[in-house]
Formats: structure tokens, sequence, C-alpha cells
């Protein structure tokens, strides 16, 4: 079994992958199959493409537009040019008729669904007037770009602060942070609060707590919106934790391993006092070792059929799940604030173990682009001689030290478009391009993190009542009596255990945001980023 996958629960992200000789994550992909899968988007991100994909003629004008053109791979360290095949080309337009039965459907690489038809238009209407209105009390970052209109990150789970309902014990009591069980995949001070959801047989959502940073005595009507949008999700999240159940491998298109074609390397000097002779030969041998003929795998056969097929189907209906909701606004203001991107990361730590994530882009105002990507970490490759850089690097694009991961696609951002990816590939927004230069653009996002749906639920909004000291003071002021005096109310307030102003929220937040990003970067070293060992080849690793 993977590194990540465990007896219970979906694969995540949350482990220390330098534990593991040859790294952790997916099989690399060769060079080839990544153009593939990137021909293949080409094609299913145009307009009703399953319409089409039979039609003779439109498949030879795919194929011509396959074969003119050269297909750019980015790899860890460079970016690599390829051709592909006739052989390739037919596979990639006989599986079209796999994708066409997978739909809604499968987005730029596996794992990946995507709709366009989350939210009909006065509904989406409806839903961007409410984040409007909330979103007039949010305030933008410091640096002008991010404006979070809900924010799990405002009075989250705090350890040793935070008073928890629990089972086994009546009286409300704080928690001590959870055991830890590595050296940075746990946090020991803050823990996201996810609603609890239950999902009916007939597949539609129904909260069954409150949203953090959302009262719903203020804003029931937004509640029934959020609702009504993740239940178009559920199928989604349903398609994605199919592809990510263990006995569901992803399959890969070009299998196995190079092979020379030509043994004759050049000969040393004669002399072992021959220093010109010795820089000349390493030279040799370098550009020998980069450009030997080689035969690189390439497809058996053609495309067999049954990619459509899974052996385990995942359905969410009758079940109660977890999720953690947030709903932000990124903008770029010519002149005063550049968005530039997001750095590459994934949702939550471990205390909240998010196993996929939906993004859904409620507006989009003067982007002419700004791509939501995707990379997975992969595990070193099969089938090379230990140093063998020739080989690595021109099957699957990676040299001595590179970082272990491939990049699988990106989707542009556009109004009504929902996604969903497992947690298990890293993701980031790419810098925006405006439409209008002397006009500000903006996007709106609505997320939902779904907490591993087969773990034990962890502590989320039904264990933990609303720590808003502002929630309190609004519940009071709309229920006791107008007569009471001010004083006795803010006495009320001030005794209510468990809550905080506005304040230490900002603080807690402040400081979980800062753990986060710090998070992130560790991620990235002890699991996306691990350097490849090319003297630790395949038979040393197996």
């Amino acid at each position: 079994m993977m590194p990540g996958g465990g007896t219970a629960g979906y694969r995540h992200p949350f482990i220390v992958g330098t534990y593991f000789l040859g790294g952790v994550g997916d099989n690399p992909r060769t060079l080839a199959d990544l153009a593939m899968s990137q021909f293949s988007w080409f094609i299913r991100s145009q307009p009703n493409w399953w319409q089409s994909h039979q039609n003779q003629s439109v498949r030879e004008q795919w194929s011509e537009k396959a074969v003119d053109r050269n297909w750019m791979v980015t790899t860890p360290s460079s970016t690599a040019t390829v051709h592909l095949s006739d052989k390739q080309i037919a596979y990639v337009l006989d599986e079209l008729a796999g994708y066409a039965l997978l739909r809604d459907e499968v987005s730029c690489f596996e794992r990946i669904w995507e709709s366009n038809q989350i939210l009909d238009a006065t509904a989406l209407a409806t839903l961007n007037e409410a984040f409007d209105k909330l979103k007039k009390d949010k305030t933008f970052s410091s640096d002008g770009t991010t404006k979070v209109i809900v924010d799990p990150t405002h009075c989250p789970l705090v350890y040793d602060r935070s008073l928890v309902s629990l089972p086994s014990h009546s009286p409300l009591r704080t928690i001590p942070p959870p055991r830890l069980t590595d050296i940075y995949t746990l946090s020991q001070r803050f823990a996201l609060l996810p609603v609890d959801i239950f999902v009916s047989p007939s597949g539609d959502v129904e909260f069954l707590t409150y949203i953090n940073d959302l009262n719903p005595q203020l804003h029931l009507s937004i509640y029934q919106l959020i609702q009504r949008t993740l239940t178009s999700f559920i199928p989604l999240f349903e398609h994605t934790l199919t592809d990510l159940h263990r006995n569901n491998p992803l399959k890969q298109r070009i299998p196995g391993a190079c092979r020379y074609t030509v043994w004759d390397e050049p000969d040393p000097p004669e002399h072992s006092d021959d220093e010109e002779g010795w820089v000349a030969y390493e030279r040799d041998m370098r550009e020998w070792t980069l450009n030997r003929p080689i035969s690189l795998p390439d497809i058996s056969t053609g495309y067999r059929g049954g990619m459509e097929q899974r052996r385990q189907t995942v359905t969410l209906n009758s079940k109660r799940l977890q999720c953690i909701v947030s709903v932000s606004e990124h903008q770029m203001i010519p002149g005063t604030t550049e968005l530039l991107g997001t750095p590459w990361h994934v949702e939550g730590m471990k205390n909240e173990r998010v196993v996929a994530c939906g993004f859904f882009f409620t507006a989009v105002e003067n982007i002419q682009s700004c791509d939501l990507q995707f990379r997975m970490a992969v595990s070193y490759p099969r089938g090379f001689h230990a140093g063998d850089s020739g080989a690595t690097l021109r099957t699957w694009g990676l040299r001595d030290g590179d970082s272990c991961h491939q990049y699988i696609g990106s989707v542009p951002i556009r109004d009504g478009f929902g996604v969903v990816f497992p947690n298990i590939y890293q993701h980031r927004y790419t810098p925006i391009t405006l439409s209008d230069p002397s006009k500000t653009g903006n996007f709106t996002v609505l997320s939902f993190g779904l907490v591993d749906p087969d773990i034990p639920s962890i502590i989320s909004t039904a264990n933990v009542g609303p720590q808003q000291k502002s929630w309190i003071r609004k519940a009071l002021d709309e229920y006791v009596d107008v007569r009471l005096p001010i004083e006795i109310v803010e006495k009320i307030v001030d005794m209510v255990e468990g809550v905080m102003d506005d304040q230490e929220s900002q603080a807690y937040s402040e400081k979980l945001r800062e753990e986060r990003i710090n998070f992130w970067k560790l991620n990235d070293n002890y699991h996306f980023c691990i350097p490849f060992d090319i003297w630790n080849g395949p038979e040393i690793i197996q």
C-alpha cells in the first residue's frame, strides 16, 4: 500500500515523505504520456466535444492539429518539447469514447472533475448579491489582493482554550492538542471547524450545524444557497473519491522503461596523466549520456476501452459528512495591487484531514486569464540504471536532484465554473491578466474542503458552539427585553465563557495563517519536492 494510504481513510498529503526511500505519490508519467494528457484536454475543453468525437472529419482535424504542434511539458527544472506519434494521437482520439461516458466530466487530469451546471443563472446572481452584502463588512488583506468573506480561520478550535462538547464528557471543557505523530503535519495550536452536513438518499444536502463565520440567524438565505450549491458538488466529490479509492489505482497509458540501442561509449585516454584528454573525455561522456540513441517506452497497442470502468464506486448519499466552507474575493487593481499568483499548497493540515476540495467561481470580472494549476507528488521512476541521467531526463523529465513532482494541467477560471480535485494534488492560481488594463479585475470563489468521510468525525461546529462574542450580543439584542439596561446586557455578554471578541479572534486568525503558510513550505520539502536521487536506482530501491 502506498505511503499515506493506511488501512482506513483516503490518501492524503499529511505525511513525511522523506521516511520512504524513493519518495511518495503516484508513479511518474512519461513525458509522452503527459503530452497525450495535454492533447486530450485540448479536445475535451472545447464545447460539446462529445458530440463530435466520432465524426471522422473532425477527428482528422484534431489529428492534424496534434501532428503540427509541439507539446510543451513542464518538468521540475525545465520544459520538454514532445512530438506525438501517429499511434499516440490515434490512442487519444479513441480514448475519447471512454471520457464521453464520464460526464459531468473529467477535467484536465485524472481524479479532477468539473461542471458548468452547478447553479442556474438566477440562483448564481442571487448568491453573488448575497456575497456582495456580506463583503461590505470585510476588508482586504494588507497587500490589497484578497478579501475573505466567510473565513474559517476566525474563531477556530484553539486547543486548551475553546470549550468543546464531547459525548464522553457532559460538561463543556477544553481539549489538549493532538499527540504528535511526526515533525510537521499536526498543528499544536489550532484546527479549523467544519460544518456537519447530511446528504439525503436523493442527494440533497442539509446543514446540521452552523458554518463558522456565517451567522445562521442573520444569513439563513445564504445558508440555503450554499446548501443548494453543495448539493450540486456532491456528484463531483463522489467521482473524485471513487477515483481516489484504493481499489481504483491510477492507470498509465505508457508503463515500462526505456532501452538503449547503441552501447559504444567514448574511449578514455590511454594515459592517466593526460589532463586535457580526460577533460575532453568527461565532456564527451556527458554529451554521449544525454544524447545516445534511445528507445523510449510507448503505448503497446491501441486504446482497448474500459477507462470509464471502476472496481469501486463511492456514494455519499444517506451519509453524514463534514466540510470546511470559505468564501473569498481576489482582486487586481492596475497600478496599485498585483495578484502574482499564489504558492503551491494543499488545503488544511492533518488536524482537518481534507481529502478533496471543491471550488465554485461565482463571479469573474475583467479577467482575461487566470488559471487554477495542479501538480502531484511522484515516486522515483522504475526502469533505469543508477546514475543514468540520460534515461531519466528523456523518459520522465527528471534530472538528479530535481523535485519529485509533475505538473498535471490547469483550468481557466470563469463564471459559474465548479471543479473538484483530490487534496493529494497541490494547487495554485496563476497571475491575473486583465481584459481592460485600466480597470480592476476580481473573482469570487466559494470553497468546500471535504473531511475524509472514512475516518471518525473530527471536532466540528457540532462540538464547539459559536465563539463570536458579537453573535452572543446580537442574540441578546433580539431576545432580551429592550427595557433592560445596556450595562446589564454587556455584563451578561462578558460572563459568557468560551467566546472571543473581534480583536482576539483576529489575533488567532493571523497566527493560524502564519502557521499554515509555514506548513506549505514544510509540505513542499517533505512531500512534494523530495529530491530525486538518481544513484538510488530501482535495483537499489527494490
